[in-house]
């Protein structure tokens, strides 16, 4: 781009956008309006065509919302280039170190898990039943209790990370939470899969059988417009929830794994131990609120 994109905005951009997004999904009453969703849409491309026009394509990789998401979530993958430039396999986990450590990252991840927590709960018995037994306004209600969470999830990995001592020619106690903070991606990755997994399966399957028949003219033009719904999940829901409980366990354990990993680069020697114990008890923490609300919901 012409200009460079100004120093410290880093993810910041692509945090609001996520917020933005899942208060149009999760909360916004407007949520299913095509004409409101038609203009969040041309906001959002508005915004990405004027920011790339101005800072290049690292705005793009750094503010547009799904661009920063799905970079993260492929940071997991095993596939890497060796120095020859031929696909191998690696641990996931060797891809996932190198996500970069900039600002606003640790803001992504909350809003990313936060968000996700929300969905949860607000589809919990006992959110229902306040909301139904009291005159309140929802959206402004929805709107801060989603805030509240992801300032919850904010705050506490911050402290955790910070919580420690590090050499005074070491990294910067103030840097710790964003070069920590790529260790929640498999955490959000293990949520997300226990959340929306029978909604991405099932309605990924009407998905396939509507794109053929887009204007419902009973067109075929792919081929899927005859093809069943399996609600195998569904069907049984003991499979599910173990499907649901090793898929949270699971991203909490490669969190646990990539947290001490960094650590190990980046804590004074005598802080090794003791120093992690923060960082280990949020955690804990989180894998209880995902337990918690998937089986609460």
């Amino acid at each position: 781009g012409p200009r460079p994109s100004p120093p410290g905005l880093g993810y910041w951009p692509a945090s609001l956008g996520l917020f933005a997004f899942v208060w149009l999904e999760l909360v916004s009453p407007n949520g299913t309006d095509l004409d409101f969703v038609r203009l969040w849409f041309a906001l959002y491309a508005a915004a990405m065509l004027v920011g790339w026009a101005v800072f290049g394509t690292t705005w793009i990789s750094h503010a547009d919302p799904f661009e920063v998401y799905s970079t993260l979530v492929g940071h997991l993958s095993p596939w890497s280039r060796n120095t020859a430039g031929r696909l191998v396999l690696v641990s996931p986990l060797r891809n996932l170190a190198r996500i970069t450590p900039e600002a606003g990252l640790v803001a992504v991840v909350a809003v990313l898990l936060g968000s996700t927590a929300y969905d949860s709960w607000s589809n919990s018995v006992t959110w229902i039943r306040f909301v139904q037994s009291n005159t309140i306004d929802l959206t402004r209600l929805g709107t801060g209790l989603m805030l509240l969470i992801i300032l919850v999830v904010g705050i506490t990995f911050t402290a955790a990370s910070m919580a420690t001592g590090v050499d005074p020619q070491g990294t910067p106690r103030r840097e710790l939470p964003r070069r920590l903070a790529y260790s929640i991606v498999p955490i959000i990755v293990g949520y997300m899969i226990a959340h929306y997994l029978s909604f991405l399966v099932e309605y990924g399957q009407q998905t396939l059988v509507l794109i053929s028949d887009p204007g419902g003219t009973g067109a075929n033009l792919f081929g899927t417009a005859d093809l069943e719904i399996n609600y195998w999940l569904s069907q049984n829901p003991s499979a599910l929830a173990t499907i649901k409980v090793l898929a949270i366990v699971t991203g909490h354990v490669l969190g646990v794994i990539a947290a001490h990993d960094r650590s190990l680069t980046l804590l004074a020697r005598r802080h090794l131990i003791i120093g992690q114990l923060a960082l280990l008890f949020a955690m804990v923490g989180y894998t209880f609120m995902g337990l918690y609300l998937l089986f609460g919901a």
